[in-house]
């Protein structure tokens, strides 16, 4: 079993009998709303995160307003975020090949079926010094790079702006990591991020599951400066390498399987992430 989280950002309370009603929305992708019955215990303030107890029991929830009931609506105040927790079964990952993992992701964009279509990625393999996972070389011969719900961009190799280019935008997300890994003004472009000799004393900014040798490749990014990388590990086949993302500040998300597994779950609410959930809920799109 796990822990799922659920929260509502408040807008504006009204007293309503019985409870308030709070204008706002709620966090996470749809799926992992809040359901009548299930309570929020916490509220926060942003962006301090103050935290304090709360009793509220969801009695109704939409995409604009909930309904509670019970302690604590008295005291909210508009710019604050009211979760709770629930536990659920334990995910189950549903193992692909990387044809029936893009597959299945194009179909959750909208997209056709892709063309069996294989293009020349040697020359993008031999200047990252890596053969790429399957199942996003196979995505990007079909649909090319593009932006998922109008919020997290694919990039691919040879594209015409910098900032969607997979080479430039990796060496631009190492850039912006590895100010945390090495330091302020000591990254540089020849450096791998795996060079633990070369990290900050205490590795205070290296996150504890990324290990001396590992290496980190950004394939996408978001409009708020996040990055989506694969966990590159020595002796892990391409395909197996998991994606994780990093936010603007110091934190992480493991998302424990590839790139279209991990897009499509995030996309279906399979997978929760603090970050993404909630600005891909859908309906799904790729605008190439």
């Amino acid at each position: 079993m796990r822990i799922e989280r659920f929260e509502f950002s408040v807008e504006a309370v009204e007293a309503v009998p019985g409870g308030w009603r709070l204008a706002g929305e709620p966090g996470y992708h749809p799926r992992h709303w809040a359901q009548p019955g299930e309570r929020f215990r916490l509220a926060r303030t942003e962006p301090g995160r103050e935290r304090r107890e709360v009793n509220l029991v969801v009695v109704e929830l939409t995409e604009s307003y909930a309904i509670v009931s019970g302690t604590g609506g008295d005291l909210l105040r508009p710019a604050e975020i009211v979760s709770g927790e629930r536990t659920v079964a334990d995910r189950v990952v549903t193992r692909r090949t990387p044809v029936e993992a893009v597959a299945h992701l194009a179909a959750i964009l909208g997209l056709p079926p892709a063309a069996d279509h294989a293009g020349d990625w040697s020359a993008v393999e031999a200047e990252l010094g890596v053969t790429l996972p399957g199942d996003y070389k196979a995505f990007i011969d079909a649909y090319g790079p593009g932006s998922v719900d109008d919020h997290l961009q694919v990039c691919a190799p040879g594209a015409p702006e910098e900032w969607v280019d997979l080479v430039e935008h990796n060496s631009y997300a190492h850039e912006c990591t590895g100010l945390e890994f090495f330091g302020p003004g000591n990254w540089r472009r020849e450096w791998s991020m795996g060079d633990a000799s070369r990290w900050t004393p205490g590795r205070e900014d290296v996150p504890a599951w990324f290990e001396p040798g590992d290496d980190l490749i950004s394939w996408g990014h978001t409009g708020n400066g996040d990055f989506l990388y694969w966990h590159v590990r020595p002796g892990v086949p391409p395909d197996d390498w998991p994606v994780v993302f990093k936010e603007r500040g110091p934190l992480w998300e493991q998302y424990g399987s590839g790139f279209a597994t991990a897009l499509a779950d995030l996309l279906t609410g399979v997978l929760q992430s603090w970050y993404l959930s909630s600005r891909l809920g859908g309906p799904h799109s790729y605008d190439r």
